[in-house]
């Protein structure tokens, strides 16, 4: 589907970009001197690839956060270009399914609701906050009805510690699950460059759904704190970039979750789910009710 409107894109520090679905999904693209890196692939309901090939003629390698389709959607125009997909040896086997029609059909509706409240919140915000306007405007939703996410087979597995050479400029893979088993996030020392993919995300944090784990997801986010990061470039949300206070108050808002020190109440996730909410400055975390175990 070519819908270059569908897309945001900015850049988010040097030789690197943002690829943004706003409201739904970010994805991005660095550059080193011989290889091009792109982390995530977004919903499929854009092209991905038309974008990446906008922006670069590097050849690709294409890095998926984990295996939730909306961070793979985009893998399928791109396996016929990519010099390899790589995802977490913990989520080889998670990349089999494609999206089943039901969970498809759900999230048209959601992205069609998300439309309606930017609506109305911009509206409002044009009367004197002004906190709106196009470089983070949540999109109109096109037809969705040919939407596809197509299970598409990784040809590189990562694991802990592994290093991703571009060509003048390294990433270190680090497995961070927490929202899901396969989780990673890449990390480039020589600038305080973090790519977080949802093990940081400026919105609700999924800690509830299948494969989440609270206590694993407080240990990857302390780890994170631990870094010297500069920057951190987050998986969802329209603020897509943070620095390393955001990193610590995730972190610290992790280990109270996880040791019974906040007070959650009962609500419902995007897709009504009901979930237990722990509320934070500026986040949220949302865990299974009680009695539920994932």
């Amino acid at each position: 589907m070519s819908r270059p409107d569908w897309f945001q894109v900015a850049v988010a520090g040097p030789d690197a970009f943002l690829i943004a679905e706003p409201g739904h999904v970010n994805s991005y693209l660095l550059l080193g001197d011989e290889l091009a890196l792109l982390y995530d692939t977004g919903m499929g309901i854009g092209d991905i690839h038309e974008q990446v090939r906008r922006l670069t003629r590097l050849p690709l390698l294409v890095v998926n956060s984990h295996h939730h389709f909306d961070h793979r959607g985009g893998n399928a125009s791109l396996a016929w270009h990519a010099e390899d997909i790589a995802v977490h040896a913990d989520g080889a086997a998670l990349h089999t399914d494609p999206a089943p029609r039901e969970w498809l059909e759900a999230y048209a509706h959601i992205a069609h609701d998300m439309r309606k409240q930017y609506e109305e919140f911009r509206a409002l915000d044009t009367g004197g906050f002004f906190l709106t306007d196009s470089r983070v405007e949540v999109r109109p939703v096109p037809e969705l009805a040919d939407w596809r996410i197509e299970a598409v087979r990784p040809t590189r597995l990562l694991r802990e510690g592994d290093v991703l050479d571009l060509g003048g400029r390294r990433l270190k893979v680090l497995h961070t699950p927490g929202h899901s088993p396969d989780g990673i996030c890449l990390w480039e020392p020589e600038t305080g460059l973090l790519l977080a993919g949802d093990t940081l995300i400026s919105g609700t944090f999924f800690a509830h759904v299948p494969g989440a784990d609270v206590a694993a997801f407080a240990d990857s986010t302390r780890r994170l704190g631990e870094l010297p990061v500069t920057t951190a470039l987050l998986g969802h949300n329209l603020r897509h970039r943070e620095s390393a206070d955001f990193v610590d108050r995730v972190a610290e808002a992790f280990a109270a979750v996880r040791d019974g020190r906040t007070c959650p109440y009962a609500s419902t996730d995007m897709f009504g789910v009901p979930v237990r909410r722990h509320d934070f400055d500026g986040f949220a975390v949302l865990t299974a009710p009680c009695g539920t175990d994932h």
